[in-house]
């Protein structure tokens, strides 16, 4: 999904095929779920933390499917948190920057653009903390906004969790 940037293409250029694929994995998805999940989570006074990006921060430029779906999961996080409250559950999405897994090889990239990719973490000015962020970042993140007695007052927030990566903006633009 996020490849057809790194082909140089614009969203005016990729298929609606693969705007139809992101569409349903990032976004149609996450509301299935959640449609699914209320009853129960009405009963436990439960919450929904959504996995977005930083890409869909309004001080990106980028134009991928990819950021265009993850804005719209933000704007879906925020309304259903304005319903949701009202039956006592909590909805929340993290924004995370760049972090290590092993999605970007099981996309096709090689060795070098990966390598290259998470030498970023490197360079303060991509990244103030000086590291990319690993998937317990996330999930400690994660955690925290589910456990209603350490994060009860936090409702409808996109928060980032990018190791400063918003600050400078570099991988935004």
């Amino acid at each position: 999904m996020a490849l057809a940037d790194a082909q140089g293409r614009t969203h005016m250029d990729v298929p609606l095929e693969i705007f139809d694929r992101t569409i349903n994995v990032n976004l149609r998805s996450v509301l299935i779920l959640s449609q699914l999940a209320v009853p129960h989570l009405e009963k436990t006074k439960g919450a929904i933390v959504n996995v977005s990006s930083i890409t869909s921060l309004p001080i990106g430029s980028s134009e991928s499917y990819y950021a265009i779906s993850k804005s719209a999961l933000d704007q879906l996080t925020v309304q259903m948190a304005s319903n949701l409250i009202q039956k006592g559950i909590r909805v929340n999405s993290v924004n995370p920057g760049l972090v290590l897994t092993d999605i970007m090889r099981k996309m096709g990239m090689g060795d070098e653009a990966e390598k290259a990719l998470y030498s970023l973490g490197e360079h303060p000015a991509m990244i103030p903390l000086g590291r990319v962020g690993v998937p317990a970042d996330i999930g400690k993140l994660i955690l925290f906004l589910s456990d209603r007695s350490q994060s009860e007052f936090i409702i409808g927030q996109r928060i980032a969790i990018d190791g400063g990566t918003t600050l400078r903006n570099p991988l935004l633009s």
